[in-house]
């Protein structure tokens, strides 16, 4: 469960910055507040509740979970991605055609 809400809420941020849901497209009504639960305040995390369908989760979580890489880091004198022992995150991006198509389906 948490291993879900936490790759879709990671997800979610890729699924709409490529601006592929929208209120009128996904058939649900404009943001709710009353469905945001705070998580934690340090680090900022919120549950918004009903977000994504178990499906779409789901379908999230297929596209990217064979493609996770090790978050890198920013080298301070040469400028490039390096590895650290200190950053434990993963990421991956999606292309904007991987999810609008089945979001449309």
């Amino acid at each position: 469960m948490a291993l879900r809400l936490l790759a879709a809420a990671a997800l979610l941020v890729l699924y709409l910055a490529a601006g592929v849901v929208s209120a009128a497209e996904s058939g649900r009504s404009a943001f709710d507040p009353s469905r945001v639960v705070q998580l934690s305040w340090r680090p900022r995390a919120f549950l918004h509740k009903g977000f994504l369908t178990d499906a779409e989760c789901d379908h999230l979580i297929s596209l990217a979970k064979d493609k996770l890489e090790k978050s890198m880091v920013a080298d301070n004198e040469s400028g490039k991605s390096v590895m650290s022992k200190v950053r434990t995150s993963s990421g991956m991006f999606l292309e904007k055609k991987q999810v609008s198509s089945h979001h449309a389906g």
